[in-house]
């Protein structure tokens, strides 16, 4: 067995599914399957089963899979190792980052640090906050870039702070916000939370919210049409967005921020690529 052979039992096991493995491997079916026999001669073992629904691993099958896992773990530790060993910044960067930075902010931090270091290489993952802590818990990814409060035993630092801020096509008025139609998205828990208790300190009655879509990119642009207000980071304002603001104070009559933190954990500062990210990102914020 070798490298692509360990790449393609990962891909089978977590796709379930011959067809769908030899898409994403963009190799032909009877070439995976090739493989895959020759795979099982080798080993003297029955990889899966195959179901109308898709292919079962066997008790041996899924050690081996968990064996091809480890070996992709270690050469890719390897190749790490040996690259931090040399004078030039380069690998594999392995970023697992919130969607909302990821479609704001995310493109131009990588085509600024490319622009520096263009030995480096990308892997990025996008998902909800809890996503992205457990990708880094795994190890699955060097760094993580998570908004808002969340636990984190290691590294972290504060990359941005945003006003958390009422976005409205018109001038609006505060006192008017509970009989206006407001935009609701689906968005991290916490989010919901700071906006939910700011709302209970200020108003007696909950907002009218019939308009719920799916994330904060759509809410904003019904509001660009006109069609509500909606409450926000200050993160989704564009430089042609004319839109009115108004940001969120506390009962001190502070303002109400929300944070973008990078999370890693200090050993990996070991790898230049890891460690120059981390110095990058805080300068060009």
């Amino acid at each position: 067995m070798d490298k692509r052979d360990w790449l393609i039992l990962q891909m089978v096991y977590a796709e379930k599914n011959i067809t769908k493995a030899a898409k994403r491997l963009y190799i032909s079916q009877p070439t995976l399957t090739y493989r895959l026999q020759q795979i099982e001669k080798e080993f003297d073992i029955k990889l899966f089963y195959r179901g109308r629904r898709g292919v079962d691993f066997t008790e041996q099958g899924e050690l081996l899979v968990k064996y091809a896992e480890n070996m992709l773990k270690q050469q890719q530790d390897m190749e790490e190792l040996l690259w931090n060993t040399g004078n030039e910044v380069r690998g594999t960067l392995r970023l697992s980052v919130s969607r909302t930075f990821a479609f704001y902010q995310l493109p131009q931090v990588l085509k600024a640090f490319n622009k520096r270091f263009p030995k480096v290489e990308f892997h990025v993952n996008t998902g909800v906050n809890i996503d992205v802590i457990q990708s880094i818990y795994k190890q699955d990814a060097h760094i993580g870039i998570v908004r808002g409060d969340h636990s984190w035993p290691s590294n972290k630092k504060t990359i941005t702070e945003e006003n958390i801020t009422i976005l409205s096509y018109n001038k609006i008025d505060l006192k008017d916000l509970p009989s206006m139609r407001r935009i609701s998205y689906k968005t991290d828990p916490t989010l919901e939370m700071v906006i939910d208790n700011w709302w209970k300190e200020n108003f007696s009655s909950p907002p009218i919210s019939n308009m719920n879509v799916d994330n904060v990119e759509i809410a904003k642009r019904m509001v660009l049409n006109g069609l509500g207000y909606c409450i926000a980071p200050s993160i989704v304002l564009e430089k042609n967005d004319q839109l009115h603001k108004i940001f969120l104070c506390d009962t001190t009559g502070s303002p109400i921020v929300w944070k973008t933190r990078v999370l890693y954990r200090e050993e990996l500062l070991e790898l230049a690529m890891v460690r120059e990210f981390v110095h990058f990102i805080q300068d060009y914020h």
